[in-house]
């Protein structure tokens, strides 16, 4: 890869194929609802373009045409030039790939081939060739940088989703890539997380990497972003350089649906009627193969409020959530409801829980029958389905297929199904992962809606703008349990 700019997008358009020109092909639906229209871009070595936009609007479409996945993987049509180092990306042999561009894709698991993390981050280099002595190095500073050098060991399918987020970059920056593809690097990362992912993007752009990024958290990116290019229905619709971005007000952000720090006003707690209480009362859950979990956790989750759970990746949020609704049997301690002990079938039978990967939980052919799966449809059903479906900008969506949404799609319906279900408590697991400004600010909405109608919300995240949006009451998992 020897073209003077890194990687140039020339007047390209690009087309998914949908279902119907699929017939025949044995490969999942791909996301239709995502098209290309005459963009060009240019980024430079040593340089880091951010890709912002509503969900939905191309951002991850752009990624892959720059990593060679639109066209090939994802089948469809495409016009114009997609250029990495001055070659075309589809005339660029696996190797040439493999050892030119590092990619982290939006969901890290779907990109995993080892069981391990060393062999993980190792995988790309052993199929290079690359001698053992050098491999090992290679592995143990990518390893260091990211964060994730005590989890060499460890088992992919046993860590967080933050943690896995950080192997997956550990993985890609291994080959020393000269050019970085990420898709919604800090969707999964707590704020030390992001933190450490901003130094290390701004050391690979002092060793001349290129860096590309797909994100809604932009402010984040600030200290190392060069330029922020918006995405709106597939064409681009606006252009800053970082210190123009950084200038740009509430109301203008919002015109092109992105965040912005001045949406996160503190908000005053609302006063509830005395409602009933979901307790874990000394509650312990330890995976015996990490011995990582909770341990004698008390926590309160009341009706009628939001009750948001942060704290570190690994820190074992997900679990507390699982034990909460009986997914997971406490190994010690109890789970009740207004002081009587809940089993975990009735724990199963009372709660709704919306997981991270929204993939694991679309099982319908529609997104209008997603949202009330399992349930008798009447007439009261049917017009609160529209209703949950209106509010998440899914009604034009309603007779596409689930497999074929964006990620940010696929998280509003797993959103507008939990609406729609009959549970009292319902459980959201990161649910702004994916989700532009507007769409983080309806899951603060129907937060406060849900717990206006006498559930217990609990929300797990890293979003610091959620929390205070929707939070009530904070349940604090590191170093140690607070409630505030």
């Amino acid at each position: 890869m020897n073209g003077s700019e890194a990687v140039s997008l020339v007047n390209v358009s690009f087309r998914y194929l949908d279902e119907s020109e699929m017939a025949g092909q044995e490969r999942e639906p791909p996301e239709t609802g995502s098209r290309i229209c005459g963009v060009s871009l240019d980024v430079a070595y040593g340089s880091c373009m951010v890709i912002c936009g509503r969900s939905g609007d191309g951002k991850s479409t752009v990624l892959r045409l720059i990593d060679g996945l639109a066209g090939t993987f994802f089948p469809g049509e495409r016009k114009g030039a997609v250029l990495v180092g001055g070659t075309e990306v589809l005339d660029l042999s696996p190797r040439q790939r493999t050892e030119g561009m590092g990619v982290v894709m939006q969901d890290p698991r779907s990109q995993f081939f080892m069981g391990t993390v060393a062999d993980e981050i190792a995988f790309s280099l052993e199929n290079l060739g690359t001698e053992p002595g050098a491999t090992v190095a290679r592995v143990r500073e990518a390893a260091v940088l990211c964060g994730v050098k005590e989890l060499l060991s460890e088992k992919l399918t046993e860590l967080s989703s933050g943690q896995k987020q950080r192997v997956a970059l550990a993985a890609a920056i291994a080959c020393r890539p000269r050019v970085l593809v990420l898709d919604e690097p800090t969707s999964n990362l707590d704020a030390a997380g992001s933190e450490a992912l901003v130094g290390i993007l701004a050391r690979l752009k002092s060793e001349g990497t290129a860096i590309v990024v797909s994100e809604h958290r932009l402010h984040r990116l600030l200290p190392v972003a060069d330029e922020f290019v918006c995405m709106r229905s597939g064409r681009v619709a606006a252009r800053w350089g970082a210190d123009e971005f950084a200038r740009l007000s509430l109301d203008e952000a919002a015109r092109f649906g992105l965040r912005h720090p001045d949406m996160a006003v503190a908000r005053e707690s609302e006063a509830r009627p005395s409602l009933p209480v979901w307790r874990l009362e000394g509650v312990t859950f330890v995976y015996p193969s990490t011995k990582r979990g909770i341990r004698k956790v008390d926590a309160e989750f009341p009706l009628g409020s939001v009750t948001v759970v942060c704290g570190g990746n690994g820190i074992g949020k997900t679990t507390l959530a699982k034990v909460l609704v009986g997914a997971a049997r406490e190994q010690q301690g109890r789970v009740t409801r207004g002081g009587v002990a809940l089993s975990p079938k009735k724990r199963r039978r009372l709660s709704y829980f919306v997981m991270q990967d929204a993939d694991y939980q679309l099982y319908a052919g529609c997104v209008a029958d997603e949202v009330v799966l399992g349930r008798r449809v009447d007439d009261a059903l049917k017009a609160r389905a529209w209703e949950a479906l209106a509010a998440f900008d899914l009604v034009d969506l309603a007779d596409r297929h689930p497999a074929s949404l964006s990620g940010g799609q696929k998280q509003r319906v797993t959103l507008a199904a939990a609406y729609c279900s009959d549970a009292e408590l319902v459980v959201l697991d990161e649910p702004t992962s994916g989700l532009d400004g507007r769409g983080m600010q309806e899951v603060a909405q129907w937060c406060r809606k849900l717990a206006a109608s006498g559930k217990a919300v609990v929300v797990i995240t890293h979003d610091d703008m959620l929390a205070r949006l929707a939070g009530d009451r904070v349940v604090d998992l590191s170093p140690e349990l607070e409630e505030r």
